[in-house]
């Protein structure tokens, strides 16, 4: 009785794992090429840019390069809103490549079918929006982290907030890595709470 009932219901398992791996290939299909050309018109914003809210930061292993691409930088908005109080840094510079960090961020691919906002892959906070009151920090060594959230995080100030566009050559790459596809632009909406 046992083998008739999995050979009834095989069938059904087939074409439901079938079913997922369709949805996969939908969700994320063209992927490179649409985190390409994403990335490029963000970098092409910021190059175009005539205001202190969107720059690029040439990823720091890459400083001596000749030639840069624009896949050697991470496009940086700088939040302003207009409800933060703005108070003295404790500590005026930046954090160093072998420095600890408390950082509170949320990671996005780009929009995809499932996901008009994109998805959250990573986050430190699960409120809709960062609140410095009840945020959740987590604790790295910058050094650790992926290049170009590396590079952004050197170039913060304590309380800085900011959203970094960076591209997979600087993120997690050509290969998919748990949750993310192969070739995903990221984004991270981030916070430098301290560094140590």
């Amino acid at each position: 009785m046992k083998k008739i009932l999995f050979i009834l219901l095989l069938p059904a398992l087939l074409l439901a794992s079938c079913k997922d791996q369709n949805n996969t290939v939908e969700e994320y299909a063209d992927w490179q090429n649409k985190n390409e050309i994403a990335f490029k018109a963000k970098y092409s914003s910021a190059i175009a840019s005539t205001t202190d809210n969107i720059d690029t930061i040439r990823c720091y292993s890459l400083e001596n390069k000749k030639n840069p691409q624009p896949t050697d930088f991470v496009v940086v908005e700088k939040l302003t809103p207009e409800s933060s109080i703005i108070k003295p840094d404790s500590k005026k510079g930046t954090p160093l490549f072998t420095d600890s960090i408390s950082v509170s961020y949320r990671g996005r691919l780009l929009p995809s079918k499932s996901y008009s906002n994109g998805y959250v892959f990573d986050q430190s906070y699960t409120t809709e929006q960062y609140d410095s009151k009840i945020a959740n920090p987590r604790k790295f060594v910058t050094k650790d982290l992926i290049p170009g959230f590396t590079s952004a995080i050197q170039k913060m100030h304590i309380g800085d907030h900011w959203i970094v566009y960076i591209p997979y050559q600087l993120a997690y790459g050509s290969t998919a890595q748990d949750n993310l596809p192969a070739y995903s632009m990221v984004t991270f909406d981030l916070v430098l709470e301290k560094y140590w």
